[in-house]
Order: C-alpha cells, then structure tokens, then sequence
C-alpha cells in the first residue's frame, strides 16, 4: 500500500511539471532544474525509503533535497549564460535591440530574447 502512496505522489509531481512547461518559451533553468531535480529526487528516495519501509518519507525527503539542488545548479546556469550573453557586444554598425524584461542587449538579428522569450526593442 505505501508503494502505491509513492507511486501516486511521483505520478502528480509529472503530471503538474507537464503542465507547468507546457508553452512557457520562457521558463527559466531555476525552475526547470527544481522540477526536475524534484521529480529525480522523488523517484530515488521512493526506491530507497521502500527498503525501509518508509517510501512516503523518503520520496518527500528526496523530493525536497532534489528541488533544491536543482534549482541551485540550474540558477547557476542563468547566472552563467546572463554574464556570457554581457561580454558578447553587438557590432557598432548595427542597431541594437534590448530584452524589456531583463535589459540584455543584442544584435539587430535576434529577434526574440533567448532567456525571456519576449520580442526585443530598438534602442533609441
């Protein structure tokens, strides 16, 4: 009976992550190493808690400390990307657009702002 507990609390986590990156060009990496991260986690201290007949416990546990270190390591990408994408100045000649959310500037050939999922603007 705990193994189905277990299993029924690693089958929502799936079902709300699906639902929560369905359409969202935008979603950062802090949220998709969470869910990630929380889904690995629930799985492995499933498997683990059962041995001890603890599934329900080791699944939250596992949940939690994966969401956590998921979303540790996927903000640390934000963080890296963000600092890349400052280095990278566009061409004088051209014009230059910038993200309305996050400020970034690009090139006159972008389009979109590849951590937002915004259409950039021309700065004047």
């Amino acid at each position: 009976m705990k193994q189905v507990g277990a299993l029924g609390i690693a089958v929502l986590a799936v079902i709300l992550s699906g639902c929560e990156s369905m359409g969202t060009a935008a979603q950062s990496k802090t949220t998709q190493g969470a869910v990630l991260g929380g889904l690995l986690g629930a799985g492995t201290g499933a498997i683990i808690g059962n041995q001890s007949d603890k599934a329900g416990a080791g699944t939250a546990i596992g949940a939690g400390l994966g969401a956590l270190s998921g979303g540790l390591i996927g903000h640390a990408l934000e963080e890296s990307e963000k600092k890349a994408q400052q280095q990278a100045t566009p061409p004088a000649t051209a014009r230059t657009k910038f993200c309305p959310v996050g400020g970034e500037l690009y090139g006159e050939d972008v389009k979109y702002c590849p951590n937002h999922g915004v259409e950039l603007k021309y700065k004047e």
